[in-house]
């Protein structure tokens, strides 16, 4: 495990002993994801990514029960 990961356990441990914290009220919600080109060149490939990565998160409220509307997601890219 990582350095950072270890002190999250260690620090959780130690609030759930405390009282100030309780793993049960744990839930899986909203996320970010990033997606970007390592050169810093504009893709359409990285825009086509972002898309693919937000149509796997529709699932977690990206879309409302109509089927049609949604939360306020989508993706930011950077206009030159």
């Amino acid at each position: 495990m990582s350095d950072d990961v270890t002190r999250w356990h260690r620090t959780a441990r130690y609030l759930e002993a405390e009282g100030l914290y309780d793993p049960a009220d744990e839930r899986g919600s909203c996320g970010v994801g990033m997606i970007t080109a390592i050169d810093g060149k504009p893709s359409r490939d990285v825009v086509l990514k972002g898309i693919e990565a937000l149509r796997a998160v529709w699932h977690s409220g990206a879309v409302d029960a109509d089927g049609k509307t949604g939360d306020g997601a989508g993706i930011h890219v950077q206009i030159p």
